[in-house]
């Protein structure tokens, strides 16, 4: 009989031992089970969202890598390294500020300025921006949308290569007329210019045409109006050309030298339209930078219609 009840005491505590250690791994698998932050189906983190962020630097590689020309950067492209916090009483409160307050802002809100091109300007909304903005002499705007500015002049090229066309100090500049120039655009040879934005705004919009030759054949036309109205221009050329180019002397009524100028045009063109412009014609030349510190992209269109 003891010989039997030692058996039975060793059999109930062997069961008791193993009846804790179950016990146990059932607790420790409810205790998974009711862990948070698990998706049962996915495996993925049903927390805080975690946003990849990307650096200044490999913002810059990038944007270089897109665009070889042009080493001016748009002050449109600033990046804003403060909180990244939007909301909707936030986007409210901005939509409120950007209600119309003044007789110039509901003119630009019309007219389009910088990046928000896609239509030409009023004779009436012209009229009014040259009054508010006394250094317009006309605007420039081509028919496929790609470009649409006020253009400028002052009484040197210095101050619209600096300031917008408020007079702001701006990375962009105007486009501006060369001060040479008549400002009613009568000139046998008429030089503007403009900066070649990173962001292909400003004249940075023109590197398309050097950059695919077959670009032009659907996008050769561009108006620039006055306060005498619509002139009409088709572009029929365009090259590099040194920045000390004898070019840019060629202005005002018959230059002397305007027959060579259209042989150098004619030579030297990066595509053959077949148009031949004479020394009776009227050219407008479009200047602007390059990655070359030795040179100078310009575009040249004669004017077809008024």
């Amino acid at each position: 009989m003891i010989f039997f009840a030692s058996i039975f005491k060793g059999i109930r505590r062997h069961f008791v031992v193993v009846l804790a250690a179950l016990l146990l791994i059932l607790g420790m698998f409810a205790a998974v089970k009711l862990i948070p932050g698990r998706s049962e189906s996915s495996g993925a983190c049903n927390g805080p969202e975690v946003v990849e962020t990307v650096s200044v630097a490999s913002i810059s590689e990038a944007s270089s890598e897109a665009d070889e020309a042009g080493d001016t950067l748009s002050s449109s492209e600033t990046i804003d390294l403060g909180d990244a916090v939007t909301s909707t009483e936030s986007t409210e409160s901005s939509s409120k500020n950007g209600e119309k307050s003044s007789e110039t802002k509901e003119i630009v809100d019309t007219i389009i300025i910088g990046e928000d091109v896609g239509q030409n300007i009023s004779q009436e909304a012209f009229d009014k921006f040259v009054q508010r903005y006394t250094d317009t002499v006309g605007w420039l705007y081509f028919e496929d949308e790609r470009l649409s500015y006020p253009i400028m002049r002052s009484n040197d090229n210095d101050k619209y290569a600096e300031d917008d066309y408020a007079g702001n100090e701006s990375e962009t500049g105007a486009i501006f007329l060369d001060f040479r120039c008549d400002p009613e655009f009568t000139d046998s040879n008429s030089i503007i210019y403009g900066h070649n934005m990173r962001n292909r705004t400003m004249f940075g919009a023109l590197r398309i045409y050097k950059e695919d030759l077959s670009f032009l054949d659907q996008h050769k036309y561009f108006q620039i109006r006055t306060s005498n109205g619509i002139s009409r221009y088709m572009i029929f050329a365009f090259m590099d050309v040194p920045k000390d180019s004898y070019i840019y002397d060629v202005y005002g009524k018959n230059p002397s030298n305007m027959r060579e100028y259209l042989d150098t045009i004619e030579y030297k063109t990066y595509i053959d339209t077949g148009i031949e412009p004479t020394v009776d014609d009227q050219i407008v030349m479009l200047s602007t930078c390059t990655k070359s510190d030795d040179l100078y992209f310009v575009m040249f269109a004669v004017k077809v219609d008024e």
